[in-house]
């Protein structure tokens, strides 16, 4: 019965404060218990992570549980007489040397003593002090340990976050001074792009401003040397030039002139003026027509239309619904600020399919792009040098006949003939060059056609054509 009173003395004994549990509690994480109040001024009013005064093991949350169980094992440990000696003001039990209650503490074996220990030989000159003080000196020294162990623990924790830190900031610096060295090294090799093609541009304008220098000093000398030639011919006598005028025959350069003039009336009086309307069956679907079917201008997205066999397919195109297959005929086309291509094409050119505009395979083109100009010949596109831009309305003619090359380039080589043979009146020249410029441009592009159009076209009709662009054009 002895031996199980200490057990049951030792489990009713608060670890702290060394004595019966008071208000017991247990901490579920590991089990131990304490008194209520000996925890709380362990741990403080801290509210920070706590540790067990016992085991040292780290508590999440002060969830305390009451151990109501422990409490009345204390009250029956109590009621056994387990202490003693208490009603006399001792603590602690009993001296098993003397039977005398444990008041005082000797400091030198640090054990507790009774009062006739105190007097004994063993404990002679020994510091002693009362039991009660030694408990609650103990007390603070076990609180001062648990708090410098725990910020020990603490300070762990925060020097192995830190170097986490320190390690994921050098992480990033590295990851940083990488990102800045990759765009250096862009923008250097930008720089030097640019600069390259600045340089080049410089050359560039440099030549052009050379050349165009070079060619501002040749029409420089030419109007210098005209100027001399004049200035000479203007102090020759006036009876050189009498001279001159005598032995011009000027009535012979005016009935050439008539005669051409005549010539040319005639010709564009037995030419006839097509009226053409655009069949609305054979445009791309890119391409509006407008009511009267007389323009044609792109739409940038393709139109619910029904299908059709004749309709193009890949070929912003659109078709004629006349077409020709003899006779002199001429149409004009009005053409707006975008490029495009006008010209005729056979009625069974393809519809379906990429399609080359050349000669060979029925279309007769002459194409505006970027204010140059191309005839379709075979087998590559013919530029066309004008002088001028032709005015807004151009006059497209197509003669078609029946008759043999050699007699056509027997007319052609006297058409050209009295083309050289009229020289007009100087005031009156200009104009007449002008106009015989813009219709020379399209006289010469239609004669490319006639060429290519009498050796392939055989006798199949023929159908104006008109080519659409991505800019908007009537």
């Amino acid at each position: 019965c002895k031996w199980q009173g200490v057990c049951l003395g030792d489990e009713a004994t608060c670890s702290i404060c060394l004595d019966y549990l008071k208000d017991p509690v247990t901490i579920p994480e590991c089990g131990h218990n304490f008194c209520r109040s000996c925890l709380a001024q362990c741990w403080g009013e801290s509210e920070a992570e706590a540790s067990c005064p016992q085991c040292r093991k780290r508590i999440q949350r002060r969830s305390l549980v009451c151990n109501w169980q422990l409490a009345n094992v204390v009250e029956i440990a109590k009621n056994l007489g387990l202490q003693e000696g208490k009603e006399e003001g001792g603590k602690g039990g009993v001296c098993k040397k003397h039977q005398e209650p444990l008041k005082l503490f000797c400091k030198v074996h640090e054990a507790p003593i009774c009062l006739v220990c105190d007097k004994s030989k063993e404990h002679e000159n020994h510091k002693v002090i009362p039991l009660e003080e030694a408990s609650e000196e103990y007390k603070g020294e076990i609180c001062h340990r648990l708090e410098r162990e725990e910020i020990l623990a603490y300070q762990a924790d925060l020097d192995k976050e830190s170097k986490d830190l320190l390690k994921l900031t050098e992480t990033e610096r590295l990851k940083i001074v990488e990102k800045f060295r990759e765009l250096r090294q862009f923008l250097e090799e930008q720089e030097k792009g640019l600069l390259n093609h600045m340089e080049e541009v410089e050359k560039e304008i440099a030549g052009r401003r050379d050349e165009q220098l070079a060619r501002l000093s040749r029409k420089l000398s030419s109007l210098e040397r005209i100027i001399q030639e004049m200035e000479e011919k203007r102090q020759q006598p006036a009876s050189e030039l009498d001279r001159i005028l005598e032995s011009c025959d000027l009535n012979h350069l005016v009935e050439d002139a008539m005669k051409h003039w005549k010539d040319a009336e005639l010709y564009k009086k037995h030419t006839q003026k097509a009226n053409v309307t655009l069949d609305p069956d054979t445009a791309h679907l890119y391409l509006i027509l407008s009511e009267d079917q007389k323009s044609v201008r792109w739409g940038g997205k393709p139109q619910a239309l029904p299908d059709h066999p004749e309709r193009f397919r890949c070929c912003f195109c659109v078709l004629g619904r006349e077409g020709f297959t003899a006779g002199r005929h001429f149409w004009e086309v009005t053409v707006g600020s975008g490029g495009g291509s006008v010209g005729v094409a056979r009625k069974s050119v393809r519809r379906k399919g990429c399609l080359p505009f050349r000669p060979e395979e029925g279309i007769w083109l002459v194409r505006n792009l970027g204010g140059k100009y191309q005839a379709f010949t075979s087998p590559e596109p013919s530029p066309l040098s004008l002088r001028e831009d032709p005015v807004p309305i151009n006059h497209l003619f197509l003669k078609k006949r029946r008759r043999r090359r050699r007699r056509r380039r027997r007319r052609r080589r006297r058409r050209r003939r009295r083309r050289k043979s009229l020289s007009p009146h100087p005031r009156g020249s200009n104009l007449l060059l002008n106009l015989l410029r813009n219709q020379l441009w399209s006289t010469a592009i239609c004669s490319g056609w006639l060429d290519s159009f009498l050796y392939s076209a055989g006798t199949h009709g023929i159908c104006p054509m008109s080519w659409g662009t991505e800019q908007p054009h009537t």
